[in-house]
């Protein structure tokens, strides 16, 4: 994880808001168990799209490409969402269920083709297509196990 406070790629803001405001906010973080930080960037986010009327530049290049990178580039809003493990998510320790994943992607409304291109950047799998879905397969040097569906 990146130590935000000694990295070139992040710039503290701050401000004034009314105490008790402040007070609820902090306790939700706390509670859910999310960074001041991350929810901070994630309002400032949606500020500056909002007031624009695009995405963040970055957007593109900052595009997940692994669940752990979707997960925590949008943890807030995934506790709202009643997602379990999300530290853990997020850190890419513990992978999802394949109806997590769909509730993660579903929340996030995630299309169906860049669904499949994290499902297959996080496993390194194969992935083929047969009249039931689509079976993804765990890569281990080339004997299958591990299998789960994804549809």
């Amino acid at each position: 994880m990146t130590d935000r406070r000694r990295s070139d790629d992040y710039k503290q803001i701050s401000g004034y808001i009314p105490l008790d405001l402040a007070l609820e906010f902090k306790s939700i973080c706390a509670r859910l168990g999310i960074s001041q930080s991350d929810v901070i960037e994630e309002m400032t986010q949606e500020w500056v799209a909002k007031k624009t009327g695009s995405h963040s530049p970055n957007s593109q290049k900052d595009a997940p490409k692994t669940i752990a990178d979707l997960v925590r580039a949008n943890i807030a809003e995934l506790k709202r969402c009643g997602i379990k493990n999300l530290p853990a998510l997020a850190k890419g320790e513990v992978l999802p269920t394949p109806g997590d994943f769909a509730i993660i992607t579903s929340a996030l409304d995630i299309s169906e083709e860049e669904r499949k291109k994290i499902w297959e950047e996080t496993f390194k799998i194969s992935v083929y297509h047969d009249a039931k879905g689509v079976k993804v397969y765990k890569d281990s040097g080339g004997v299958k196990e591990d299998e789960c569906e994804y549809s």
